[in-house]
């Protein structure tokens, strides 16, 4: 099954190779030499070491040995994850182990993808990497569309408080003098233009309360976090200077709250 592809060839690519082996490495590093990608590749021999290096520069990819001289290589993954550097940077599970729950477990625990030695050719790690970069690139698609969500929520949020704090103490003192005055346009033949009055003002209540359900309702999130999706589905067919994302409407049902003005 042909393999997705980058929208743009990636460049040079910043790789770490993190094996105790010196001989596994030199050969990984041969096989990169040998794929149509352009690699900067530094070693790694221990934990420690791979450690030391996440904090010296940035990398795109990482190349992981399962078995590490007194070390895990499933556990490196989250200390890539937290790290202020590196936490984006693509991580590939190489192993000699080729059972498929090893492979299984890389996969759940985070790594973009697993290779076995047996199975290490060039082809296979110049798609290894391919996949990787790719996968790297719509995480950060998605976290950079959720970091947005969160932004126009929080306007939401705020928006709507000041509306219910400042302006509903206002439209109540406004209904009291126009229900006053009604009863006193009534007696001269002028209550059909105050009831046109109240009418605007029973709109106006529903808007905010449109406003202040917005906020409060669990469903904006799950739309906000629809239109991230979205984000991801189009990024691959939409040119890169279109950042508009169509998403459907969505209507929000309103909390039930009592009413300024009950229906008759």
């Amino acid at each position: 099954m042909a393999q997705p592809a980058l929208q743009t060839n990636p460049g040079l690519i910043s790789a770490l190779i993190v094996d105790d082996n010196a001989f596994d490495r030199r050969r990984i590093t041969r096989l990169a030499d040998q794929t149509g990608l352009d690699f900067f590749i530094r070693e790694a021999g221990t934990a420690e070491e791979f450690g030391r290096l996440l904090d010296q520069d940035k990398f795109d990819v990482v190349f992981v040995d399962l078995d590490l001289a007194g070390a895990n290589g499933m556990n490196l993954i989250s200390g890539a994850r937290t790290h202020h550097i590196n936490k984006n940077a693509a991580m590939i599970m190489i192993s000699g182990n080729d059972k498929a729950e090893v492979a299984l477990e890389a996969l759940r625990k985070g790594f973009a993808d697993y290779i076995g030695k047996d199975a290490l050719t060039a082809a296979a790690l110049e798609r290894a990497t391919v996949n990787a970069l790719q996968k790297s690139h719509l995480n950060r698609e998605v976290e950079s569309a959720n970091s947005e969500t969160r932004s126009v929520e929080a306007v939401l949020q705020s928006f709507s408080r000041a509306c219910s704090e400042e302006m509903r103490p206002m439209l109540v003192r406004m209904v009291r003098q126009v229900r006053q005055v009604k009863e006193t346009a009534d007696k001269m033949g002028a209550g059909h233009s105050i009831a046109e009055i109240e009418s605007t003002c029973a709109r106006m209540e529903e808007f905010f309360q449109d406003l202040e359900s917005l906020a409060q309702d669990k469903k904006l999130r799950d739309i906000a976090g629809g239109a991230a999706k979205d984000v991801v589905r189009y990024s691959e067919d939409q040119p890169k200077e279109q950042s508009s994302v169509p998403v459907a409407p969505v209507r929000v049902k309103r909390p039930a709250r009592p009413s300024l003005f009950p229906r008759k």
